[in-house]
């Protein structure tokens, strides 16, 4: 099956192909580096990284380019509240983005270009082809593009010009000419960062960032753009606008992932529901919590956090979690290669099949719990030959796991010394299990338990697990 893609320049499924195989060319609208990461950052950059990982799963071979904005009204205000300097404090939270996403096992992008390190000449120069065509003017040492010189302007965000001139205005200090235009390049205030220009010391524009950015390291033309929905208007359609009236074709597929909301209400500060992703690692320390909590809903769609829905995800995990610690007990080391059962090969058709669908991912999820449930018939079996048919659904959990980035953490096994004890109590308990000294097993029981593991008694004998 060829993957599909729903492209919101379109509005349609389309079947993805790259413009040059096996290469593709994504861009994605980073994080403004002015505070801590959290939990709608972390939606976003699992989405784009599972698709860089489902593409490479298809042997593709993904460029991955994704901005820092480390220039920005917020930047500066929050250097203006803190004495610190916009540019210490753009580092400081890029650290923390860095430091986030790692923690959470998401993969960093092939490159990261920051706004400061192109402004001059890039982001200048881009402006000035943007004044010679005619869709940009100068006012005031402000330079602004000129929306309704743009006749395609609208069509990402399916907004007509009229409809959006209800709602435009003039900011205080603005020279537009228009109430739709944008600003491509500001004129430098006390205290702001700023660069020399053509039109005098200022500093670039958001949108502008993104048009010269992507095409730099990707060319005029690429296969895929991506961002939350909340940046398809203004920022997407400005950038489309910049792009193409220089004569650039830029993005062919725009991919957007919903927004996140707290008990139905948008994240805010002010709301006091603005949560962090170290405030929810230190509740559900394990990151693929989070990460299954993210999968259960489709990227498209809006996402609601509650602890209760986390509390969901951690019980999905574990029964992921259990069916590793008894497959490990359970597996012949003398097997080689893998073994292809009806099930395992079943949850990987139904797994492709559902990420091939617009990245369905609560689809593919489902696919391997099913998995995970046949897992544990086998392993708990009184037959040997289920045992070994497990290594099929291991090996599939693991790769398509991968695929999602699942399993990076917590499914090693515990050290030789500890297994053999644990098997040497389990044997003594059975033993006494045979004997009927159930106060002697049920002591033992109680004694690893104790200890963080707990007993489950099957047909094919006892299994153990570490508590979570």
């Amino acid at each position: 099956m060829t993957l599909r893609l729903y492209n919101t320049l379109t509005r349609t499924l389309q079947p993805f192909e790259p413009l040059a195989p096996p290469t593709v060319t994504m861009y994605v609208c980073g994080p403004t580096v002015y505070d801590e990461p959290h939990i709608g950052h972390a939606r976003s950059a699992y989405i784009f990284d599972i698709l860089r990982r489902y593409l490479e799963f298809k042997k593709l071979q993904v460029r991955f380019i994704r901005n820092i904005t480390d220039v920005d009204d917020k930047i500066i205000q929050k250097a203006n509240e803190t004495g610190q300097s916009a540019e210490a404090v753009g580092e400081r939270y890029l650290k923390r983005y860095h430091e986030t996403m790692d923690r959470l096992g998401i993969g960093r992008p092939t490159e990261e270009p920051r706004a400061t390190q192109h402004v001059v000449p890039d982001m200048t120069d881009f402006i000035s082809k943007l004044l010679i065509t005619g869709v940009a003017y100068e006012a005031g040492g402000d330079v602004y593009f000129a929306v309704r010189k743009f006749p395609e302007y609208g069509r990402l965000s399916n907004r007509k010009l009229d409809e959006l001139q209800h709602g435009a205005r003039v900011e205080p200090g603005e020279q537009k000419k228009d109430p739709l235009d944008f600003a491509l390049w500001k004129h430098a205030k006390p205290g702001e960062p700023s660069w020399n220009s053509p039109w005098g010391k200022g500093r670039p524009g958001w949108h502008i960032e993104c048009s010269t950015m992507s095409t730099k390291y990707l060319g005029d033309a690429f296969d895929i753009h991506g961002g939350g929905v909340d940046l398809v208007f203004p920022h997407h359609e400005n950038e489309i606008a910049q792009a193409q009236a220089v004569g650039k074709p830029f993005a062919r597929s725009w991919i957007h992932n919903g927004l996140l909301t707290v008990k139905g209400e948008k994240m805010s500060k002010s709301l006091g529901n603005f949560i962090t992703v170290e405030q929810v690692l230190s509740e559900s320390p394990h990151p693929d919590y989070l990460k299954i909590f993210f999968l259960k809903t489709h990227y498209r769609s809006p996402i609601d956090y509650s602890p209760e829905r986390m509390d969901e995800a951690k019980k999905n995990w574990e029964e992921f979690s259990r069916f590793f610690q008894h497959y490990y007990q359970r597996k012949v080391d003398t097997v080689s290669g893998g073994l292809a059962t009806v099930e395992a090969a079943k949850a990987l058709q139904a797994f492709e099949a559902a990420m091939d669908d617009d990245l369905n991912t609560p689809q593919a999820l489902a696919a391997l719990f099913d998995l995970v449930n046949a897992g544990h018939r086998m392993l708990e079996s009184s037959d040997p030959k289920a045992h070994f048919a497990a290594r099929g659904a291991f090996e599939v959990l693991i790769t398509c796991g991968g695929v999602l980035g699942l399993f990076q953490q917590g499914i090693t096994e515990e050290r030789a010394e500890t297994r053999q004890r644990i098997q040497t109590l389990i044997s003594e308990r059975d033993a006494a299990r045979k004997s009927k000294d159930f106060k002697k097993a049920d002591a033992i029981r109680q004694q690893l338990q104790a200890e963080g593991y707990l007993l489950a008694d099957t047909a094919g004998g006892t299994l153990w697990r570490r508590k979570e």
